[in-house]
C-alpha cells in the first residue's frame, strides 16, 4: 500500500498493544492510506508474526492487528528493551512515534528517538478520564460527551501537552464501546494527519487538573 501522495511524507512507528482501540487506529490509518512504517508490539509472540500468525488463538486481539499489518514491518519491544527500540527508531530515521494503547511508560531515551515528536492518541477529552480504559469509565459514569485527544508523551500517563482534540458524536447504538472506539480512532487519526501536516507550527496546551 502506497501512501496518499496528497498527504505529507511522514514516517512513523505505531506502538500498539492489540487492544480493540489500537486495532481501530491502525484500520483508520490504512483507510487514509497513511500506514506506519513500523508497528511495535509490547511483548507478544510469535517472533516471526507473518510466518506464524495463523497459529495465534483466533480470539486474541493481536490476531486482528497482525492481519491488518501484513505489509508493515513489525518489531517487539518489551519494557526492558526500550533502548533497542530507540536505536531502531533512530536507524529508520522515523519522524514520529504514535502510541495507541501501550501498557507502560516510554522512557526519555525512547521518546527522544523520534526526529520530531512522540505522541499518544487517547479516547477521551483530556484531562478528563485518564487511564487505561477511558471509554469504559465514561460509559459507567453516564457521560454524554465523548472525544479523543492527541498529546505529547511525557513521564506520566496521559499528562503531556495537548496538540489537538475533538468531540465525537455518540447517541443510540453509537454509545456502545466498540462503536465509540471506532469513532474515536477515526477522528484521532484525522487529528494526527492534520498535526503532522502543519508540524512544527503547533500550539500545545498544557493540561490542567494534575
Amino acid at each position: 500500500m502506497n501512501p496518499d501522495p496528497a498527504l505529507p511524507s511522514t514516517e512513523f512507528a505505531l506502538l500498539s498493544s492489540g487492544a480493540n482501540f489500537s486495532c481501530e487506529v491502525l484500520q483508520a490509518l490504512l483507510q487514509k492510506i497513511h500506514p506506519p512504517q513500523l508497528l511495535v508490539l509490547p511483548e507478544y509472540p510469535p517472533a516471526n508474526p507473518l510466518a506464524s500468525a495463523d497459529k495465534l488463538p483466533i480470539a486474541t486481539p493481536q490476531r486482528r492487528l497482525l492481519s491488518l499489518a501484513q505489509n508493515i514491518e513489525i518489531a517487539y519491544a518489551p519494557a526492558p528493551h526500550q533502548q533497542d527500540l530507540a536505536q531502531l527508531v533512530e536507524a529508520r530515521e522515523l519522524d514520529f512515534l504514535l502510541v495507541a494503547c501501550w501498557p507502560y511508560l516510554l522512557g526519555p531515551r525512547l521518546i527522544e528517538s523520534a526526529r520530531k515528536a512522540a505522541l499518544n492518541l487517547h479516547p477521551s477529552l483530556l484531562p478528563q478520564y485518564r487511564g487505561a480504559n477511558p471509554l469504559a469509565q465514561q460509559l459507567a459514569a453516564g457521560s454524554t460527551s465523548f472525544g479523543v485527544t492527541l498529546h505529547r508523551l511525557d513521564q506520566r500517563f496521559d499528562h503531556g501537552d495537548i496538540i489537538a482534540q475533538a468531540e465525537v458524536a455518540a447517541s443510540g447504538s453509537a454509545r456502545q464501546q466498540p462503536n465509540l472506539e471506532r469513532a474515536c480512532a477515526a477522528r484521532g487519526v484525522e487529528l494526527f494527519i492534520e498535526a503532522v501536516t502543519v508540524y512544527p507550527d503547533w500550539r500545545p496546551i498544557a493540561q490542567t487538573g494534575y
